[in-house]
């Protein structure tokens, strides 16, 4: 009889967690004392989850043989770990995550502050491509399920973005890149230090690019003014071709964008052109770094909104989400209306959900991080080629129609600025002027009175 009842416990849980009640209904109606010896007789292979009457029961998953229970560790700003809590994968896909404090919360899926370690674009094509054969894993990232990416995760994760790592060996890699830590880059070798970086980086050679997003990209330590200061160091192909022509000119021009958005009183992120030959390296200080070794939390916008189970759609949708739930501001709500509105009207089509980031701030709200990612994308190659586009700004929704006057004076500035530099070839400068004139004609057309 108690084989019997075993067997349908665990499967019972391997589909899910349950609370009590629902184990003795599931079990033929068995009483609370029988459940508890049952659950006393397995307590080797049952995760207990919670206490008191919200206690659940589940089955601990194994991630490729071995054990589904990861430490995860915190960065603070001067570079000492500390561990921030236990998760433990479970039959059925679920999670459970004990925080140090002891309190904790059963997820249907990764917990949504650990969704950022997760790589995807350029990074994680680089990644598996370096890390694959180490990990017994897929030549091609694509391939990975989620438990391969957790399991490389925790291998190999010591310089994801944010502060958090998952695993020991991702912490012992830490230490180890800490103790390793070469000296910043000079600013007067950046010139010819950041295109043999590039070139590593597409080799598969820098283990720095652990960075989302597809434009390639390496992270490095600058020295600024005796400063250690962390930056992402985008770059353009470094052949001669009409390709790499218009990807140095974006590049270009998300700069521009940028300065821009701080000319209009928001905040971006601080950025340096580097011109080597006929390549352009734009970089970007990191939020999520301080000094030399310090880390600071830092989470994308597709991690927070996962908290309220909403589709990721759009940022101006999602700004007012956050907003009612009293996770942002509604000064930063705000900003994001506006941020949305300025990159539409600079062509910008790449408004996905990791183009925004957030700062812990008090409590459970967050800080938008200043802006980045702004540039007019929708000029972007296809497959190698350049292809013609009519650049036609969407209609402006009623609950961003305040954010628009100034919105549309940026973009003018951004496009008039573009057009008139000369680090930028003529063909798109000449595309960059005929963009500044039609926002021109919008901006003395009738206009919607808030």
């Amino acid at each position: 009889m108690r084989e019997k009842q075993q067997q349908e416990l665990r499967r019972l849980l391997s589909h899910r967690a349950h609370s009590s009640r629902d184990l003795m209904r599931g079990l033929g109606g068995i009483s609370q004392p029988t459940l508890s010896r049952l659950i006393n007789s397995m307590q080797n292979e049952i995760v207990v989850m919670g206490k008191g009457r919200s206690t659940c029961y589940g089955l601990p998953r194994t991630i490729h043989d071995k054990s589904g229970k990861f430490p995860v560790y915190s960065i603070d700003p001067r570079g000492d770990a500390k561990l921030y809590g236990y998760l433990t994968s479970l039959q059925g896909g679920q999670y459970w995550w004990e925080s140090d404090d002891g309190n904790g919360e059963l997820f249907e899926n990764l917990p949504w502050f650990l969704l950022d370690q997760k790589l995807s674009g350029f990074g994680a094509r680089s990644f598996a491509y370096r890390r694959s054969e180490l990990l017994q894993l897929p030549r091609k990232q694509s391939d990975w399920s989620e438990d391969d990416m957790l399991y490389a995760t925790s291998k190999c994760g010591e310089d994801r973005i944010g502060n958090l790592l998952i695993g020991e060996d991702s912490l012992a890699r830490y230490f180890d890149m800490a103790r390793e830590q070469t000296e910043a880059i000079d600013l007067d070798s950046r010139n010819w230090l950041y295109p043999q970086l590039a070139q590593k980086t597409l080799a598969g050679e820098m283990d720095s690019s652990q960075l989302g997003g597809e434009q390639p990209k390496f992270s490095a330590c600058v020295d600024d003014h005796g400063t250690p200061c962390h930056m992402v160091i985008k770059f353009s192909p470094a052949v001669e071709s009409n390709e790499a022509l218009r990807y140095a000119d974006l590049l270009i021009c998300e700069h521009l964008a940028l300065e821009a958005i701080r000319m209009a009183g928001h905040t971006a992120a601080r950025s340096r052109l580097v011109i080597a030959g006929k390549q352009v390296f734009l970089s970007l200080k990191r939020f999520d770094r301080r000094g030399a070794l310090g880390r600071l939390p830092m989470f994308s916008l597709r991690a927070v909104h996962a908290q309220i189970n909403a589709p990721c759609d759009n940022w101006i949708d999602a700004a007012n989400r956050l907003e009612k739930a009293e996770l942002i501001s509604p000064q930063d709500s705000k900003k994001l209306r506006w941020f949305s509105l300025f990159s539409d009207l600079i062509g910008n089509t790449n408004q996905h959900f990791g183009n925004i980031s957030l700062i812990p701030h008090h409590g459970d709200s967050y800080l938008l991080a200043p802006a980045y990612g702004a540039r007019p994308t929708l000029y972007e190659p296809i497959a190698g080629e350049i292809p013609l586009r009519l650049f036609t700004p969407p209609p402006v929704r009623n609950e961003a129609a305040s954010e628009l006057p100034s919105a549309l004076e940026a973009a003018i500035l951004f496009w008039k600025s573009a057009a008139v530099d000369e680090r930028i070839s003529n063909d798109f400068r000449h595309i960059c002027y005929e963009n500044c004139e039609l926002l021109k004609l919008r901006n003395e057309g009738p206009k919607l009175i808030v």
